[in-house]
Parts: structure tokens; sequence; C-alpha cells
């Protein structure tokens, strides 16, 4: 993948400083804003896709997404648009808060947490799909890699494969002839047949075993979306890890996903496991 020099000024505006990350259909810079000025990231699409539709509507449903969010544990979207490469061609970039610290795969490198900072992140998560479900949205791609532990707390990143899907009836705003709508249409993410929210709950069970275990609850290297409707597999036999936690990971991984909890009861269950709970809860 072609990487840009550092020195690259992004739209006139953003400074390159030095690539932070990698996907398989972009790069992540680190950044300085001139005009601001501020330390900031920048999300590039590839160049090899700049002519691909599908690639840019990720970044734009990205963007879209992840400002509708509005959550402490999710990076701000500061700008998103089109920018000229130095080869001449165009890309979607992303202008988003510039995150310090780890990956949770970093993390669990060193082994697996006290069960009490394992329960707090997996809190912080289950708050923020909370929040990303009441409004329509799955994540579809909680991993390790996507989860950072910040200097400002626990970061959920990567919505480029996140979509929206249905919210409940009673969910819904009332409609009116005089509704106005107040943010842009985000588009769903074009392979959603299966989407739903229990899937991320699912996914969230892995990462509290993973968390607790430091492994996978897996053989080998199944990929996650493949084994989102095996039976669960974990047997936490952690020495002084309370039974609820152990139940709730197991719960979370049922292999019905109509016998999975919701991410709110997930994130005011984990909240009262531990002594010192949320200030705030979705």
């Amino acid at each position: 993948m072609t990487l840009l020099r550092m020195g690259t000024a992004i739209v006139g505006r953003y400074i390159v400083l030095r690539p932070i990350g990698r996907g398989g259909v972009s790069v992540v810079y680190e950044a300085v804003d001139v005009v601001s000025p501020r330390p900031l990231a920048v999300k590039v699409l590839s160049p090899a896709l700049a002519g691909d539709a599908r690639a840019q509507d990720n970044v734009r449903r990205e963007a879209l997404i992840t400002q509708r969010l509005r959550h402490p544990s999710v990076p701000r979207i500061y700008e998103f648009g089109y920018a000229r490469l130095p080869d001449g061609n165009f890309a979607p970039y992303l202008a988003m808060e510039l995150l310090n610290g780890v990956s949770l795969a970093d993390r669990l490198a060193d082994g697996p947490m006290p069960w009490e900072e394992a329960v707090r992140v997996a809190a912080t998560v289950a708050d923020v799909l909370a929040v990303a479900h009441r409004r329509g949205v799955v994540h579809r791609d909680l991993t390790v890699e996507n989860i950072m532990l910040t200097r400002d707390g626990v970061k959920i990143i990567d919505f480029g494969l996140a979509t929206i899907v249905d919210r409940p009836r009673n969910d819904r705003p009332r409609v009116t002839r005089t509704t106005v709508p107040r943010r842009p249409v985000v588009p769903a993410h074009p392979v959603t047949s299966a989407a739903q929210p229990a899937d991320d709950v699912y996914a969230l069970g892995v990462l509290l075993y993973q968390m607790l275990t430091g492994r996978s609850p897996y053989p080998g290297k199944l990929e996650l979306p493949h084994v989102r409707h095996l039976a669960p597999t974990p047997v936490l036999a952690i020495a002084g890890l309370p039974r609820e936690v152990a139940d709730m990971c197991r719960s979370c991984m049922n292999k019905r996903p109509a016998d999975r909890p919701s991410s709110r009861d997930v994130s005011f269950a984990l909240w009262g496991m531990l002594s010192t709970p949320s200030p705030t809860r979705a």
C-alpha cells in the first residue's frame, strides 16, 4: 500500500507526520491541523481504491455513523471529504481525534487482565453498544484490535463495517408532518442480511472471555463471523472470578441470538458487579 510522505498537506490543512495504523483499504496517519492548531489522526483511503464506489461509501458511512453516536468512548470526527493526493488521484479522508494508548490486542499480549479491569472495559464497550443499538447502529467488527485503551479511557474504533438496521418500533421517533430531518441519512452497509445487535453482544462475550483468559474461546484461527452461531465453549475456571461474571460471559455467547441479553442489560449488569460503578450509563 502506498504511503504518504511526511509533510504531505491534505486539503492544504492537515500535515502528515507518520503512519500509525493501516488496514486492507486505508491508512491512518498522525497529523497536525495548521488551522486549529491541534494534533489529530487522518484516515485516508488507499489510492488503489480511489475509484471504488463501495470503498468510498464505506468511508462516508463510517464518518456519518461515528458522528451519529457522539459518545465519549467513540473517537470524534472533525471533518470528512475528498483530498487530492500527490499522485493526482482523489481519495476520501476522515480527520478525527488522535488517540494516545494501546490496542486491547497489544494489552493482552502481556497476558489476561484482572477480572475487575476486564469487566470495566467490557462494561464501557457495552455502554457504547447500548447507545449504538438504540440509534439503529450495529458495529459488526468488535475485536481486540478495534478496542483502544487510552489516557482518556476505553475507545471503540473502526466503524468501517458498521451498518444501520431497523430499531424496535417502540424506540422510533414519532413522525409528524412538521418533522424535519436533523441529520444526514446514513446508507446501510451492502452486507447486512444477518446484521443484528445480538451479533455485537456475542462479540462482546468473546472480548470478555479473551480479557479474562488471555486467549480465544475457540481453537485455531476461526474468524468471529464464522463462529457467532456455534454453541458457547467457555469454561471460566479462574481463581477469584465472581460467578456472575462467568455467567454473563456465557449468556452473551448463547447460541441463539434471542437468548442473549441486550447491550443495555449487559451494561447495567457489568457495572453492578464493580465496587465503583460508571458515572453515566446508557
